[in-house]
């Protein structure tokens, strides 16, 4: 494969062409946001630099990761994006103190700054255990902090949920993905973005149903299966009933690290603990 000359200057339709960028959008992002400033020909014309595209395929990955292009140049600047999507331990620590921080004061500019940052730098596998560190810190914290910390997470996971639906086309085998009432509402979507990521279509509704309707959800929908989060193992005696008494549609538990001393309720269950949750379905 022919490798791009790194000193090179590519016109706006090839740019267009290397990123699936159209010129008109690229154009509208250099004078609203002022995300790159390319090279001005004596005639006006624009000209990128390879630094240019790469910065360009950065600002993609971000959007991607549900943030939104007005805030792109700024994530950019304050963390560059890793190839390996790890940081140090030291770096994870600022930033969990930093958005503990913010949501404890109620800081809604840091604590999205603290957000964009957590869907830049960290994938999906390392990105649960930082959520999880936050969200146990904030247990002691008031009701209204906890809350926003939760509803913003939420929303965030909502939009990338939103964005591979738009971009994605329709997986055939639906996965009805719901929590437990004691599980908070943004596990659900982390899990919906997994199972996307597993070549399923995640169907996670904005309330829970009672179990006994998914029988109904799947006479309609002709569900692959079901996925229910109960990270507490709260309700583990109503699940385990109603999966016991449905057993045709195949199913997983995912729970904490004790589900896996419990037996399976029918033969198409299967109980994760959470060291499992992301191996492959």
């Amino acid at each position: 494969m022919k490798q791009l000359d790194p000193n090179a200057l590519f016109p706006i339709r090839e740019v267009s062409r290397l990123t699936g960028i159209k010129p008109i959008t690229l154009r509208a992002w250099e004078r609203r946001y002022d995300l790159i400033e390319p090279v001005r020909t004596d005639s006006g014309h624009r000209l990128y630099t390879q630094d240019h595209i790469d910065y360009l395929n950065q600002a993609l990955k971000l959007m991607d990761e549900g943030i939104p292009i007005s805030r792109v140049k700024t994530v950019l600047s304050e963390s560059p994006i890793s190839n390996t999507q790890t940081q140090p331990e030291e770096n994870q620590s600022d930033l969990t103190k930093a958005t503990i921080r913010a949501v404890n004061d109620m800081d809604l500019f840091q604590l999205e700054r603290c957000i964009d940052r957590l869907f830049a730098d960290y994938s999906l596998a390392p990105l649960l255990p930082l959520l999880e560190t936050i969200e146990n810190a904030l247990q002691k914290s008031e009701f209204l902090a906890i809350n926003l910390w939760q509803t913003r997470i939420t929303q965030r996971f909502q939009v990338r949920l939103h964005q591979f639906q738009q971009s994605a086309r329709f997986l055939g085998r639906i996965i009805f993905i719901q929590a437990t009432p004691s599980t908070p509402n943004w596990y659900s979507k982390y899990i919906g973005l997994f199972c996307f990521e597993q070549g399923y279509q995640p169907l996670v509704l904005d309330q829970s149903i009672p179990l006994e309707n998914i029988k109904e959800l799947h006479e309609k929908l002709a569900l692959y299966g079901f996925i229910l989060i109960d990270n507490q193992q709260s309700n583990h005696q109503e699940w385990a009933a109603y999966i016991k008494h449905f057993s045709s549609i195949k199913s997983w538990v995912f729970g904490d690290e004790c589900i896996g001393e419990e037996s399976p309720p029918s033969v198409n269950c299967e109980l994760r603990a959470r060291s499992q949750w992301l191996q492959p379905l």
